[in-house]
């Protein structure tokens, strides 16, 4: 064979190959598929053997939570703002939902500005979930022009498999309500999950708030996520120690992981507000982390 006949036969061998990164984004193109078509359980345990058994997700379930006894003190660059976030969410625990939202009324921001906002909002919750190895199965963000004719309306929201247990909150929530007048018994609508099920919904629910004191300094999409949080731990019967303790680690935890995966915290928020798949948000992730690896 000549030195041609080689060259063009090698680049052909080339042009043929798939690299790990090319098979990633395929297999990451069906997973898109199957969440979209609601077979989570099956997207979930795709993502479960890219990552085991062919190891290209790197990322996914890879962090690892503090311990509750840690003390985070001693994290002086990240102090001031776990005490910035705890005390933003201490505001909302002491007040009613009227303060609450005359606060939100108060502030006064352009449509961009709000638009930017929720996608590092949801880009937190997104991230902090998949880092913990708990997937996102679907996600919204309002486009820029719907956010400039209703600005009053600017939410977003991330969706995660495993988190289905929200249900039975609602309905427990919903049941006191409704018999508050008969001052029903707090213990006959408690529930019940795993220790890692709400810690993992703990730092997730907290994901948007704390990516949002990262950029600006403060959050002001808060509000819901604070409130759903302190009805789960109300819903599993939680003292108000209890609560402030848990809050305080999960806050801990969350401004630790977003802190130090800052980078793929940037390369999904600018794939979240193109709107793309769920499995082309994981890609993001995954390539900035393994470019802040090299």
């Amino acid at each position: 064979m000549n030195s041609s006949s080689y060259l063009q036969a090698s680049r052909v061998m080339v042009l043929g190959a798939k690299s790990p990164v090319d098979r990633r984004r395929r297999s990451l193109e069906r997973v898109s598929k199957e969440l979209s078509r609601g077979n989570y359980e099956t997207a979930l345990s795709l993502v479960k053997q890219l990552k085991s058994k062919h190891g290209c997700l790197s990322a996914f379930g890879s962090a690892k939570l503090l311990p509750k006894k840690l003390d985070m003190s001693s994290k002086s660059d990240l102090w001031s703002l776990i005490d910035s976030v705890s005390r933003s969410i201490e505001s909302v625990y002491v007040e009613e939902d009227s303060v609450r939202i005359s606060k939100e009324e108060e502030t006064k921001t352009s449509p961009e500005e709000d638009w930017f906002a929720v996608v590092q909002h949801e880009s937190g919750h997104f991230l902090v979930g998949y880092l913990l190895g708990v997937l996102p199965r679907y996600y919204e963000i309002p486009t820029l022009e719907a956010v400039r004719q209703n600005v009053s309306s600017v939410t977003g929201r991330v969706e995660f498999v495993g988190f289905e247990f929200l249900k039975q909150v609602g309905a427990a929530n919903q049941l006191m309500k409704d018999d508050r007048d008969s001052r029903m018994n707090l213990s006959d609508t408690q529930g019940n999950i795993s220790s890692k099920t709400l810690n993992n919904f703990s730092c997730v629910i907290l994901g948007g708030m704390v990516a949002e004191h990262l950029l600006f300094g403060y959050s002001e999409g808060f509000y819901s996520d604070v409130v759903k949080l302190i009805d789960v731990l109300r819903w599993l019967g939680f003292t108000e120690t209890e609560k402030e303790a848990h809050i305080r680690w999960a806050v801990s935890n969350t401004v630790s992981l977003l802190h130090s995966h800052s980078e793929a915290r940037v390369s999904l928020a600018e794939a979240i507000a193109k709107a793309k798949p769920i499995g082309a948000c994981i890609e993001a992730i995954e390539s900035a982390i393994s470019r802040h690896q090299i």
